[in-house]
């Protein structure tokens, strides 16, 4: 059952003189149409204030779309930590969760350990790599904790690898991942719920479109993601020739990872599946994807019937139940510790 009425604040970033991202609207629209309070909480790189604000807020829930801080991606870890520090209710991946998938390395590592499928892959610190077997060219390099596709690129020689390994080093101060680049369909299954009982939404294929210039390698880096959409670009569809084998190996990964990984409430995977082996290869996992209105979940929600706000709503459901929200009386974010700790069970 849905839960009652809350007061739900909605904690993003923004930086001095940005505008407003348009997913906190659309996320507080679909929040007040199922007769939430809403609060909007803008944080950009202060700690105090980011405490202040929420405990001043005294809302019942925090729906944490928060994906950066002080300008800093990897920061996201930290914003999940100051609230659990905080016994502030949440919804989205605790610290374990964001940790283990922004670790690009370890993710891969984990789920090599639970039999998924990946890349093989290798990392270099700038001075040593490490490799888990013989790669071929080309090869997808990025920051192994990047987000949304920076410093993405194929190369295609053991020159260019090293243009960009020390391009990752200079720009991100990381460690830079290179995967075999596998040919193929680009596919993203969502996955909504807890860890005991995960929902797998309908699969949604990355259409490179048909203006894709058939010399270049079709990877989502940011120019697809971020580019506009004009007619033949690159653009998101339901597929509907997948065999049943297929799905259900892509939702067997997906739920594999989405537990391996400590993830909750919603969460993104994306798959490519080899045209030459019809294998799928998990590529990447997003604990909190970007949820905006025309989004991979959100897609995948509504052709299983649930729309937007349902599917705002069921995050809200499945984070208040794991707080103890929704029966007897409010809690408020910002009282005493003691009072913010659900009931014993």
């Amino acid at each position: 059952m849905p839960v009652k009425s809350l007061r739900i604040a909605l904690l993003h970033y923004q930086a001095k003189d940005d505008p407003p991202d348009p997913v906190v609207e659309q996320v507080g629209a679909a929040l007040r149409a199922a007769g939430h309070d809403t609060l909007d909480v803008r944080v950009d790189e202060s700690v105090s204030d980011l405490v202040q604000k929420l405990t001043r807020a005294r809302a019942d829930l925090v729906f944490n779309l928060c994906e950066t801080f002080a300008e800093d991606y990897r920061l996201e870890v930290n914003v999940a930590a100051v609230l659990e520090l905080a016994r502030m209710p949440f919804t989205g991946a605790g610290t374990a969760g964001l940790l283990l998938a922004q670790d690009k390395v370890l993710t891969k590592q984990l789920l090599q350990f639970h039999g998924v499928l990946t890349p093989r892959f290798a990392t270099f610190d700038g001075t040593s790599f490490q490799t888990s077997g013989d790669l071929s060219f080309p090869l997808v390099v990025k920051p192994a904790r990047s987000d949304a596709s920076m410093g993405l690129g194929v190369e295609k020689d053991m020159e260019g690898l090293a243009r960009r390994v020390k391009k990752i080093r200079q720009e991100y101060d990381d460690e830079a991942l290179a995967e075999e680049y596998i040919e193929g369909r680009e596919l993203y299954v969502g996955v909504v719920g807890d860890a005991a009982a995960p929902e797998v939404l309908p699969v949604v294929e990355l259409d490179f479109g048909s203006r894709w210039n058939r010399k270049r390698m079709k990877i989502a880096n940011r120019e697809v993601k971020f580019g506009p959409e004009t007619p033949g670009s690159p653009h998101l569809v339901l597929p509907r020739d997948l065999s049943d084998e297929l799905r259900g190996r892509l939702e067997r990964a997906a739920v594999t990872a989405f537990r391996a990984l400590k993830l909750r409430d919603y969460a993104r995977i994306d798959f490519r599946v080899s045209s030459h082996t019809n294998e799928p290869y998990l590529l990447e996992v997003n604990p909190n994807p970007y949820l905006e209105t025309q989004c991979e979940v959100a897609m995948g929600a509504k052709e299983r019937g649930l729309g937007y706000e349902a599917l705002v709503q069921r995050i809200v459901d499945t984070a208040a139940r794991r707080h103890g929200l929704g029966v007897g009386s409010r809690t408020t974010v910002g009282a005493p510790a003691r009072e913010l700790a659900p009931a014993p069970h």
